[in-house]
């Protein structure tokens, strides 16, 4: 089976992906700050709990590891916020729409 991709299956193609991008501006301002907050309150949170299994014994180091290690995980955890928070926005636009 051959796919043609004629002009007009490419202009409807680009029609619906320019409707799609113009949709696709889900969170505002407020919620990027949420975001980021919580994902700072996270990350002084592992910098603490940490400490105790860094492989160092002076205390300014420990920290130092503890902190680096938090990163990623502070990281993930912003990841994870705004997909929840754009999923959540897109789902209420959804049921809105289908009123």
């Amino acid at each position: 089976m051959k796919i043609r991709f004629d002009s007009s299956c490419v202009t409807d193609l680009l029609e619906l992906i320019m409707k799609v991008t113009a949709y696709q501006k889900l969170l505002g301002k407020k919620q990027i700050a949420l975001g980021v907050i919580l994902a700072l309150i996270v990350y002084g949170f592992m910098c603490v709990q940490l400490v105790p299994y860094t492989f160092s014994v002076d205390p300014t180091v420990a920290q130092l590891q503890a902190c680096f290690a938090a990163i990623p995980i502070a990281t993930t955890f912003w990841f994870a916020v705004n997909m929840f928070m754009i999923v959540l926005s897109d789902q209420r636009r959804q049921k809105k729409e289908a009123k």
